[in-house]
């Protein structure tokens, strides 16, 4: 049987999914989790690039141990962040972790010096402090040194498929994600390069489902294989988005540590409503757009059961959902956005300071759960609402990813939005992930046969508006 394999790699750990394709149902089994742990150093912190490589090597070994006849690996993961390359392609540096831009004022700088309007003019994307245009002018203004002597910048998941394959690209979902890339000439946007002074690191760019090549001769000597490297969808929204079978006007959400919410369209949107709104235009397979809000999720829940596992190490994300489903409902209120609930000492803490402004203080932890669960739902429902106005309506929502477990916060947000809610499948990125393989590798002739492969092999679980 053929084989396919989807590393997934998320701002809190990895997983390795083979997908097992008979000719007629998809299956996937998992088979390596790992976690993916940044490490601070003098206040900064930084991806450990290396352990998720040999992470990566890892799941390969136990993929083609596990007897299946492997055909391709493809890597997925978060967007924005990068690594540097010199002209010996060495890596310079450890690439840095996105929530250090939360206390930088670069984003800031550069709507001072350019005009948020002529940004989104040329790169129609959400606007964050994270974003790699922005975390690049922030090397530049620290006087970096790593820049300075970098040839070339590669997405955290074209780093790892360079180790593999020896090949240096950039996928197009992931470029969308930068705030340098032009959809109106599918590119980098020399006229952002040019005005901040970048300096010429950009890889070229290549779709969803490029087949880059095979890994290296020394790595096929040494694991015994001459697999090919796929770059699927790279952005792990985009993967996500491309297992759902998606059909007329329906709202995604890919619900995980963030919760990204949005719409797929044939064409980026440029109204001005959607810099107001602060929208993103982020790439799917097939040249597709994501009009889409990238909301915090979550993270919150994560967040409290870290800090309360730490005292109580019975407790697990199960225990936290039952507490959330038997407390009182409405017992506090939180705007999921406040700056609170960036980088919190105590998650606990901020969430209950940002209810006793907003009214009711929530009072055990059940409680607390339930709250951030409603403000998830909450902030999709604004989303909703949101995205009618260029959609002329919405008729279902879709919801994938880890999120699909926690069936509390599915029925919430099928009450919040009045929208019958599909929600799976739960590994719906790695499986999005393998199904962009299938169609780069001829195994899969286009989207349709995809939707219909789909539907054969996976279940969902609806939910009815019940309390609207």
């Amino acid at each position: 049987m053929k084989g396919f394999l989807a590393v997934d790699i998320g701002a809190s750990g990895g997983k390795a999914f083979i997908g097992r394709y008979d000719g007629d149902r998809l299956s996937i089994e998992e088979v390596s989790r790992f976690t993916n742990r940044p490490i601070s150093v003098n206040g900064r912190t930084h991806w450990n690039i290396l352990s998720l490589y040999e992470s990566t090597l890892e799941s390969i070994i136990k993929a083609i141990d596990s007897g299946v006849e492997l055909q391709s690996v493809g890597v997925d993961t978060w967007g924005v962040d990068f690594g540097l390359l010199d002209g010996s392609g060495e890596l310079l540096g450890n690439p840095r972790h996105y929530r250090d831009m939360f206390g930088d004022d670069s984003m800031e700088y550069a709507i001072g010096l350019a005009g948020r309007d002529w940004l989104f003019e040329r790169s129609p994307t959400q606007f964050q402090p994270f974003n790699t245009l922005f975390q690049l002018i922030s090397m530049k203004r620290r006087g970096y040194s790593a820049l300075k002597e970098a040839d070339s910048l590669l997405s955290i998941s074209s780093l790892i498929s360079y180790f593999l394959s020896g090949e240096k690209l950039t996928e197009f979902t992931f470029a969308t994600t930068t705030q340098i890339f032009d959809p109106a000439v599918g590119d980098w946007c020399e006229e952002i390069i040019d005005f901040f002074s970048l300096p010429d690191i950009f890889t070229p760019i290549v779709p969803a489902g490029t087949v880059v090549g095979r890994l290296t001769p020394s790595l096929s000597r040494e694991l015994g294989t001459t697999l090919k490297v796929v770059l699927p969808a790279t952005h792990d929204t985009a993967s996500a988005v491309a297992s759902i079978p998606l059909s007329g006007r329906t709202m995604f959400v890919s619900a995980g540590t963030w919760c990204l919410e949005g719409v797929v369209l044939d064409a980026p949107v440029r109204d001005r409503e959607v810099l107001e709104l602060n929208f993103a235009n982020e790439g799917c397979y097939g040249g597709k757009y994501r009009l889409l809000k990238n909301a915090t999720g979550l993270w919150l829940v994560q967040e409290l059961l870290r800090e309360w596992k730490a005292k109580d190490p019975s407790l697990d994300y199960p225990s936290l959902v039952r507490m959330a489903g038997e407390a009182r409902p409405f017992s506090g209120k939180i705007d999921v956005e406040s700056p609170r609930f960036k980088r919190p000492a105590s998650m606990e803490r901020a969430i209950l300071e940002e209810c006793a402004e907003n009214g009711p203080i929530p009072s055990t932890r059940g409680e607390i759960v339930r709250t951030a669960l409603e403000g998830i739902a909450a902030m999709t429902e604004l989303t909703r609402k949101e995205l009618e106005r260029f959609t002329g309506g919405l008729d279902g929502l879709h919801i994938v990813g880890g999120g699909v477990k926690n069936q509390l916060l599915c029925q919430l947000i099928a009450d919040f939005t009045g929208l019958p809610v599909t929600a799976g499948p739960a590994e719906g990125t790695a499986i999005g992930n393998i199904i962009v393989q299938m169609l780069a590798l001829g195994e899969l002739k286009d989207s349709r046969e995809s939707i219909e492969l789909l539907k054969r092999s996976f279940e969902m679980r609806s939910y009815e508006p019940r309390n609207p």
